[in-house]
């Protein structure tokens, strides 16, 4: 009789190697994912952004023939590497890269193009906190001061870069938002009272006028009409220069112009570069000196969460001074 066989062990067999990464294959899935942000809302400046981005990490992997799974080699030093190599000297853009990276990365795995990385493990770099720049009360009342003068005088840049000064310094909007401001959004108040503006856009809110803005505004709709310009309830509020000599008038502004107005007219008046989010945080601490509470604040502001409102907590924090540098006068001073 034949003795019993002893019992083979069972094993699972081995897991293949891993493939090959396959970095010419990234043009297809960023496409998809540059589409997946357009589909969900994305605006066409954070698409562009995470294009070149995404373009440097593709150039990234293909030059080094890195696979974004090994952790055979620290990518996260080789890709900040490479980035300052290629012109990412500012820890925003660096950080800004990082960011991209990894949610490119996470769109991979939900296409199971790959399993995980490396990459993912790490923390982006931390943004450097910034002090607050804000227009002081003083150079905003000077500021008004001087174009109110000047408006008076017959100057039409003037009448509308007062309404522009008062609704970004006192209604606390972003450039942004004023420039999509029509005047259905305008609502003036009888005698005493300056009305309410609503705010479009994502952040949508209504925001009280004082009687200065409305009575700037006014002024502003009243010139328009001398213009010939459209001032229909779907019209913007702020009409543009194409050029130097100011005198061929666009319809309205874009965001970069008014940025644009808000430092040519600054710099003219006060010798001060201050740009549009100066005046804006003027008008979100006038706000919180009034003794309003944060909640109300942040409303009025278009912050989705009180922690928006920390970097305006500190009143002993130092301003930070305006990057653009001042114009030398004719003495050099």
């Amino acid at each position: 009789m034949d003795s019993p066989q002893p019992e083979r062990e069972h094993r699972l067999p081995a897991a293949p190697p891993p493939a090959g990464f396959q970095a010419d294959k990234l043009s297809t899935y960023l496409l998809r994912f540059l589409n997946r942000l357009k589909s969900s809302g994305k605006s066409s400046h954070t698409i562009s952004a995470y294009r070149n981005d995404l373009n440097l990490f593709s150039e990234f992997l293909l030059e080094k023939g890195f696979d974004p799974r090994s952790h055979g080699v620290n990518l996260q030093e080789e890709w900040d590497h490479f980035l300052h190599a290629n012109g990412r000297n500012s820890p925003a853009s660096v950080r800004r890269a990082f960011m991209s990276v990894r949610t490119f990365l996470h769109f991979l795995i939900s296409e199971g193009y790959i399993d995980g990385s490396p990459l993912l493990e790490v923390k982006s770099p931390k943004q450097p906190s910034h002090d607050l720049m804000r227009c002081l009360p003083a150079q905003f009342r000077s500021l008004a001061n001087e174009l109110h003068k000047r408006a008076g005088e017959g100057d039409e840049k003037a009448v509308r870069d007062l309404a522009l000064v008062l609704v970004l310094g006192l209604c606390g909007l972003k450039a942004s938002e004023a420039a999509q401001v029509c005047w259905a959004d305008v609502m003036t108040g009888g005698e005493g009272e300056g009305g309410t503006l609503r705010v479009p856009g994502a952040g949508e809110r209504l925001v009280p006028l004082s009687r200065d803005t409305r009575d700037a505004l006014v002024a502003l709709k009243d010139l328009r009409a001398r213009l010939d310009l459209d001032d229909g309830p779907r019209s913007k509020l702020f009409f543009g220069y194409l050029n130097v000599s100011r005198r061929t008038r666009t319809p309205s502004l874009h965001r970069h112009g008014i940025k644009f107005v808000v430092y040519e007219t600054c710099e003219e008046i006060l010798r001060i570069p201050y740009n549009s989010e100066s005046l804006r945080n003027h008008a979100i601490l006038r706000w919180l000196d009034q003794g309003l509470t944060a909640q109300r604040v942040a409303d009025l502001a278009g912050y989705s969460s009180l922690h928006s409102l920390e970097r305006f907590a500190r009143a002993d924090k130092a301003l930070r001074k305006p990057r653009r540098k001042l114009q030398k006068t004719a003495e050099g001073t």
